[in-house]
């Protein structure tokens, strides 16, 4: 079965959700916060990697933070392309802690936990486990974000961002929860890339520890290397209004060393993502 890639749709909630507590006052913040989002992508990939299948997803993704920053939440993924209408094809359970927010520093770290159908397409689905930390520097000019993470399948991978952003906010109404944003911003990728290297060398053949001659033999060895993956800009729009958010974010995403020889490919795309939610 073809396979295909899918950014984690959890990770919007890093993108909408954060916004929604500038437009509430600080007593609200410090209340627990139920959060439901349903969520679509028209183009499926893993940092512009993808295959011919032109799948886009679907999910619904369920949180609930307790005042003290600990936070739990679900998503499950549906997918949908040529080969298949409509199917769920896995999901995930993350439990996390948000640091309290200074003047200048948010941030939060997670662990999370990957869930798959038993006829799942997504490449992930050699994926169990990841954990990991973002963090976010505020100023009046520029937002500078960067996240580190570890995956964990039959192999440990490591994962880094570093993002720059800056947030527009028009208030629709004074003193109230209504508000429009617009967070135009870019962000590179790095991580690890597993591959094999193939070549060939000369082997020795001994008969009663007596050289006698020199065979070609080939070689293959697994070998890792930190390399950057992609670089994408987007521009998340979230209407607020309340205890209820939609948002439209397109997307312009550029791989980077795409290992063809393992069977990689993808190329430059824009693609939508877009969602509505209410937080309680």
């Amino acid at each position: 079965m073809k396979k295909i890639h899918l950014i984690p749709f959890f990770l919007l909630q890093l993108i909408a959700f954060p916004l929604l507590t500038k437009s509430q006052d600080s007593t609200q913040q410090k209340k627990p916060v139920f959060t439901a989002t349903a969520a679509y992508q028209s183009y499926v990939h893993f940092l512009g990697r993808t295959d011919s299948l032109n799948s886009s997803a679907a999910m619904v993704i369920t949180g609930y933070q307790l005042r003290n920053g600990l936070y739990a939440q679900g998503a499950v993924i549906f997918i949908q392309n040529q080969s298949t209408p409509f199917e769920l094809t896995g999901g995930s359970i993350e439990l996390g802690y948000r640091f309290p927010e200074k003047k200048h520093f948010t941030g939060n770290v997670y662990a999370s936990r990957f869930i798959y159908s038993n006829q799942s397409m997504l490449v992930q689905s050699a994926l169990s486990y990841q954990t990991g930390i973002n963090t976010s520097f505020k100023t009046k000019f520029i937002n500078i974000n960067s996240s580190a993470d570890l995956k964990f399948s039959d192999h440990t991978d490591v994962g880094l961002s570093a993002e720059a952003d800056h947030l527009f906010i028009i208030k629709l109404k004074k003193n109230e929860a209504k508000a429009l944003a617009i967070n135009p911003g870019i962000t590179a990728y790095a991580g690890t890339q597993r591959f094999s290297n193939t070549y060939q060398k000369n082997q020795t053949q001994n008969i009663f520890g007596v050289p006698v001659n020199n065979q070609p033999v080939t070689v293959t060895e697994e070998q890792s290397r930190l390399s950057i993956l992609a670089y994408e800009a987007t521009v998340p729009v979230i209407l607020v209004w309340k205890k209820f958010n939609a948002f439209v974010i397109p997307s312009y995403v550029i791989p980077q060393n795409i290992l063809t020889q393992s069977g990689e490919h993808g190329s430059n795309r824009f693609y939508i993502t877009a969602g509505v939610g209410v937080r309680l």
